[in-house]
């Protein structure tokens, strides 16, 4: 995949932005865009010094731009990161896989519609890898299993890959496909987010104002 190809790509993505966008350098750490919806600008911290020059990084980018665009367009749940509450800190990191799973099933059809050519060709790639990874029978961290049940999902909807996992994996699949990331919407990302909590957390969660500032909140199942 031609880096410059990408880097047009993202140069096209980023002058879609409405919203003003500020770059900062950052020590430590891979690229990463915060919106921030109530003033109403993106923050992008960059890798200093910058990265070498590669595929993979401007993929990131480009998916990073995905989420601000999305925040600007639809909600910002939608954003790389957005305020939680009814949640203790050691709670979180249960639950973050589940969030950044289902914003990027939104995310991932952007891509799809923006540069599909491009979204196909690593579709396929990371297809591949997570048939792999399954099929060697390891063991997937919180993080890499619910990525892989998104690949799969993605892959089952745009390359038309027959859906042969089964127990819990399975039903993850099916919560992604059972919701079109089509017009992605408020409602959507709520009813994703809860039907991938509801197959194994205790929590559920939903939208609310708070000091005039969008907050999911999250709260435990009557039925647990």
């Amino acid at each position: 995949m031609k880096t410059k190809k990408l880097k047009n790509l993202v140069k096209k993505a980023k002058g879609e932005l409405s919203w003003p966008a500020q770059e900062v350098a950052q020590e430590s750490g891979p690229l990463r865009i915060f919106s921030d919806p109530v003033v109403r600008t993106h923050t992008i911290f960059q890798p200093t010094p910058p990265l070498k020059e590669d595929p993979d990084q401007e993929l990131h980018y480009l998916h990073e731009l995905g989420h601000a665009l999305l925040c600007e367009r639809v909600h910002p749940f939608f954003s790389s990161g957005f305020p939680l509450a009814g949640l203790d800190e050691g709670q979180v990191p249960a639950v973050s896989p589940v969030l950044y799973a289902a914003s990027d099933w939104f995310v991932g059809h952007w891509m799809m519609e923006y540069c599909h050519d491009v979204a196909i060709a690593e579709l396929k790639k990371e297809f591949e890898a997570t048939a792999e990874m399954l099929e060697k029978g390891e063991t997937p961290s919180i993080d890499k299993f619910f990525v892989a049940a998104l690949i799969i999902a993605q892959a089952v909807k745009y390359l038309k890959a027959p859906l042969e996992c089964s127990g819990f994996l399975n039903s993850v699949v099916k919560a992604f496909l059972a919701v079109p990331p089509e017009k992605p919407s408020l409602l959507k990302m709520e009813n994703l987010i809860n039907s991938l909590l509801s197959l194994g957390s205790p929590f559920q969660c939903r939208h609310v104002n708070s000091e005039g500032q969008d907050v999911l909140e999250f709260y435990r199942n009557a039925k647990e």
